[in-house]
């Protein structure tokens, strides 16, 4: 690249920080405005339809085009929440010499700050519940469907989470529902998010799988995968009461994904051993779709929905 204070812009530097490539092709191995901003590849895009437009070989470079650029770089900025050096928009007529920053900028939000977004977007929740009662497991499998695998690819990059909480209330005053109530106290709250890389969304630090608030050491937590990390159904999350005489009690939480749908199974094992009492009362599990903020962006991903199933006891 010839981009430097001194020389003449050309259109191959423009194209190289708006797609890649000299000639106006993408490429998103090389660090670039589109690969981020636009459809990109499995961590890197947002799905924005107005990408930057390559130059013709030869043309010369308007402050209009230069200024698409620059703002677009702002908004990528703007939405990860991520410090650049401010560059201003040209005016028309004016000479434009090259822009320091310019690279070291794009560098800056292609590297590891595409996985912060300083704010999220509205949450859709889904509870489900039985008053089943139940002596030796009970199991949930939910799924999330995306309009597209692109669109899931967008709603994660852009920060986009799963989180889930259980509950149980009422019933019988026993030690066993006792020991299900902490339990699922002690799990806090189990967010999924799109890569295992550590980010910060709305201020807030996560990385693959994270649990929030909750107590005692989970027997699995997957802090090293997101949910781009894999296909096949993959534990995420474990934990096992505390409680005296039902430390084998248990739940897991796993999933998979394919294509445009995310499978999530959890499963509650009752393994007290002697203790013939029952679990009643009301169990429930909130799954709520967390959308990444659409203050810069558009929201590319569509409208992802879950379904609500029923509990299966037994």
């Amino acid at each position: 690249m010839t981009y430097s204070s001194g020389n003449t812009i050309i259109d191959d530097d423009y194209n190289i920080f708006a797609t890649g490539n000299a000639n106006g092709s993408a490429n998103n191995a090389v660090r670039n405005i589109n690969t981020i901003w636009g459809a990109g590849t499995t961590t890197y895009g947002y799905g924005q339809g107005t990408t930057v437009a390559a130059v013709s070989a030869g043309s010369t470079i308007t402050a209009t085009q230069w200024a698409t650029l620059l703002t677009r770089m702002t908004s990528i900025a703007n939405h990860q929440g991520t410090s650049i050096t401010a560059i201003g928009n040209p005016s028309a007529g004016t000479t434009i010499s090259a822009y320091t920053a310019l690279d070291s900028n794009i560098t800056t939000l292609f590297g590891d700050a595409r996985f912060n977004a300083a704010a999220s977007g509205s949450d859709s929740s889904v509870t489900s519940s039985t008053t089943a009662t139940w002596t030796a497991s009970a199991t949930l499998t939910k799924t999330f469907t995306f309009p597209s695998a692109a669109a899931l690819r967008y709603y994660f990059n852009a920060g986009g989470m799963l989180r889930f909480s259980w509950s149980r209330s009422g019933g019988t005053a026993n030690s066993q529902n006792t020991s299900w109530t902490n339990l699922f106290t002690a799990c806090g709250t189990i967010v999924l998010t799109g890569d295992a890389n550590s980010k910060s969304i709305a201020a807030v630090s996560y990385t693959g799988t994270t649990k929030i608030g909750g107590s005692g050491t989970p027997s699995t937590l997957r802090t090293d995968l997101g949910v781009q990390n894999f296909t096949t159904n993959t534990t995420m999350f474990g934990q096992a009461s505390t409680n005296v005489g039902y430390t084998a009690n248990t739940i897991a939480f796993a999933t998979a994904i394919s294509g445009a749908v995310i499978t999530c199974t959890t499963t509650l094992a009752d393994g007290s051993g002697g203790f013939t009492d029952s679990v009643d009362g009301t169990l429930s599990q909130i799954s709520t779709l967390r959308a990444p903020s659409t203050t810069y962006l558009t929201a590319a991903w569509g409208t992802p929905t879950q379904n609500s199933p029923a509990w299966s006891t037994s």
